[in-house]
Order: structure tokens, then sequence, then C-alpha cells
């Protein structure tokens, strides 16, 4: 169902499928449901300080830009991929990235267009991902084609997945980690403060950085305004800092990710419960 859906609307422009998302938007803003609960939930949370009026504004910003999240993708998963990557009209990509001929590990908040910025370092430095496989073959299969189409590869959330991200690095190659998604189930991780709160932080890029010695950088594909073209951002990291004992490593990863979010508040994934429950339970 999602499949056909996204290949319907991929036959529109891209500033088409913003205003679709725009409708969306209007709707989910305005009734209760899990991803609007969330968002504001954060934001009542994250930006206490702010008046109420501009947490309105901040929050359906937010779910605008969560809406666009999901009808680009018709785009991002269904466009030649250079069809897509045209609409990346700004970049600013630090010398240390261009320069490096070693191996990388790219952190990718979920920030703007996490999806096109996977295109395009598939593309420029055949990156491996994370991916968790879905329940549904056919959707599993659509996701998994269009995420390698761009030359990236994939490897699953699972042990094996993770011992092919540090045979890849071994092997100079580049990874792309979404360092800021809560870590489920028995996975590794340590609380951090995000924001000023607690969340459960995974450990893996500290594991990596310990074992291998590699350049590290942050990098976002944010919209522009009015949305319809891309700027793509990619900035050095310390390895060193990275490498140290899990405490510190998490929270300069933290940090470095709320500066970016702080940049473009609109644009990062309020929707997700980022903070530890314990966090929640107390803001009520």
């Amino acid at each position: 169902m999602l499949q056909r859906w996204l290949e319907l609307l991929s036959r529109f422009s891209l500033r088409n499928q913003y205003r679709l998302a725009e409708l969306i938007s209007l709707f989910l803003s305005n009734t209760s449901n899990q991803v609007s609960r969330q968002a504001r939930a954060n934001i009542r949370l994250c930006f206490a300080d702010l008046e109420p009026s501009a947490q309105r504004v901040l929050y359906r910003d937010v779910m605008r830009h969560t809406c666009y999240a999901m009808t680009e993708l018709a785009a991002v998963w269904c466009w030649p991929v250079e069809r897509v990557l045209e609409r990346i009209t700004s970049t600013d990509i630090c010398d240390e990235f261009l320069r490096s001929s070693r191996a990388r590990i790219i952190l990718a908040p979920h920030l703007g267009s996490w999806e096109t910025l996977a295109l395009w370092l598939g593309h420029n430095s055949n990156a491996i991902m994370l991916y968790k496989r879905r329940k549904n073959r056919e959707l599993d299969s659509f996701i998994r084609q269009a995420r390698a189409r761009s030359g990236g590869s994939l490897v699953p959330t699972k042990k094996r997945g993770l011992r092919q991200l540090l045979i890849g690095l071994k092997d100079g190659k580049s990874l792309m980690i979404l360092p800021d998604q809560k870590p489920g189930g028995k996975k590794a991780y340590i609380e951090s403060r995000f924001f000023g709160f607690s969340a459960p932080t995974t450990t893996l890029v500290q594991n990596l950085c310990s074992k291998i010695d590699c350049d590290v950088f942050i990098a976002n594909m944010c919209r522009s305004e009015p949305p319809g073209e891309f700027s793509l951002q990619i900035r050095p990291l310390e390895h060193a800092r990275l490498a140290a004992d899990d405490i510190a490593s998490a929270q300069y990863m933290n940090d470095r990710i709320e500066a970016l979010v702080r940049r473009q508040l609109a644009q990062y994934q309020w929707g997700y419960r980022r903070f530890d429950s314990r966090v929640y339970a107390a803001a009520k």
C-alpha cells in the first residue's frame, strides 16, 4: 500500500508533494494522535521558557516538517537518484571531509531530510548504513532497494550487522549512523543529557571509535525555504572525545547534535519519544 501510494505521489513535483503534506499537517496538528501528542510533550519539555504562543508556532512548524518528511519519500525513494540530488542547491562541506581518504563515520541526526542525506552519502562515498528489516516482505524489499540504489549498502541492526560495520571501518569504508535513536530491546546504551534532560544514548559510536582510528563527521540535509530544495552541511567531530569513556563520549555527541538542532528547530523529529520515560512522567 505504501509503495503504491508513494509511486503515485512521485508523479508530482516536490513542491506539490509538500502542498499535500501541509494539508495532512493541518489535520494531524488539530487532532490527538501519537505524533502530535509526542511533539507537544517534547516542545513543552525542552522549551518551557518559551511563551505559549511561541510554543504553538514551533509546534505547527514541527508538524509541517514532520509531514514534509513523509511525503518527500515519494521523490527520495522513487525518483532517479540524479533528479533527487539536483535538488541539493547549497553545500557547506568542511575541507576535512573533502580531503579524507581514511575510514569515516558520518553521524546523521534525525534533522531535515536524512533520507536525502543517505542517498547523497551512498552516491558520493558508498556509505554503509544500518537497516531494520520490516515484517512485510514486499515493503521491506521496496525500502531496501530504494535506499541502496545510489550505491550505499545496508546491513542489519543485529550483531552480524555491527560486525560488518567494524569490518567496513577496518577496510577504510564510510559508515552512516543515526545517533539519536532511543536504543531498543537489549541494545547497549547510556543515560546522557540532551536539551537538559536524561536521554538513553547509543554507545555504538564510542565502541567503534575506541577500536578504530578514523575520521568522524556530523552531517545534515535541511530543507530550504520555501521547501523544494535542500542544503547539505558536513562538519568534523573530535575522534578522541568520541573514543573516550562512555559518559564523556555520549555527552559530547549529544551536545554537538543539540547545537545542530538548535539552528533548525522545526526540522528535528520532535514527534519521537526521545527521552527517558521518567522524564516525561516528572513533567506531567
